[in-house]
């Protein structure tokens, strides 16, 4: 394949081009001997050359108080090769996400796709308990209602509890006397039996591992929390799902 053929697959224009094969050739100069050996016009090479600079494409050195600019070595082209595949592979994981985003924005779907994040991590678990306490201090809520798993098998071996994840999430529920309707589904292996519980520090002290889960429903707004050797969240902004799962709730048998 021709030089000038590869360079423009790189996204290269024609003087770009030029102007990237003349500093090869002529190993350490300043722009201005560039833009002579090509015979381009100077602020159009010296910012062509710093575009490179940032690409990594090119190395810059300093003479007698003037900027010189060279390639270090080819080798250079593969290395940002390899980081234009590797952006694009991201940019092609990260199309799902976006692409739903975007739905949102048109008309003819907006009204059935809620909004979907997701995270994990555990920084990411206490910046959600973070977005739970300002959704309910912003929309003056003074109850809210939560599901949580406490089956033995979550318990078994377990290293954290909800408030290594919540921190004071819960005190903070306390001082603004908010309200939290927790129902408890316990059992040994499988959820089976429901309970119902507003003590914080038992709440406090639920099992946060081996596959416990939370939910929390704040009127139009859903999270949940599963609690693995990773743990993830998922935060639906939907309606639809949180006006559902408020019935359900309402007519929960409590054992």
């Amino acid at each position: 394949m021709k030089l000038f053929e590869y360079l423009s697959n790189l996204w290269f224009s024609k003087k770009e081009s030029e102007i990237y094969l003349a500093l090869y050739k002529l190993w350490t100069q300043p722009a201005s001997i560039v833009a002579k050996y090509v015979q381009m016009e100077r602020t159009y090479v010296y910012k062509a050359i710093l575009s490179f600079v940032e690409k990594d494409l090119i190395s810059v050195t300093e003479k007698n108080w003037v900027k010189h600019f060279f390639i270090p070595d080819i080798l250079v082209l593969k290395k940002y090769l390899q980081n234009e595949k590797n952006r694009f592979m991201k940019m092609e994981d990260d199309f799902n996400s976006l692409e739903t985003e975007l739905l949102q924005y048109n008309t003819k779907y907006s009204s059935k796709l809620p909004k979907i994040n997701i995270r994990d991590w555990m920084d990411w678990i206490r910046y959600l308990y973070e977005d739970i306490f300002d959704n309910i201090i912003r929309n003056w809520y003074i109850s809210i209602k939560m599901f949580a798993s406490n089956t033995i098998m979550s318990q078994s071996g377990w290293e954290n509890i909800v408030k290594t994840y919540s921190e004071d999430f819960f005190k903070k529920m306390q001082e603004k006397n908010i309200h939290i309707e927790t129902f408890l589904w316990n059992w040994l292996w499988i959820m089976e039996s429901l309970g119902k519980t507003s003590n914080i520090s038992e709440i406090e002290h639920l099992p946060a591992s081996n596959s416990s889960i939370q939910i929390f429903i704040i009127w139009k707004t859903v999270y949940i929390i599963i609690f693995k050797d990773i743990p993830f969240w998922i935060k639906f902004d939907s309606e639809d799902l949180a006006r559902t799962l408020h019935f359900l709730f309402e007519h929960l048998r409590i054992d």
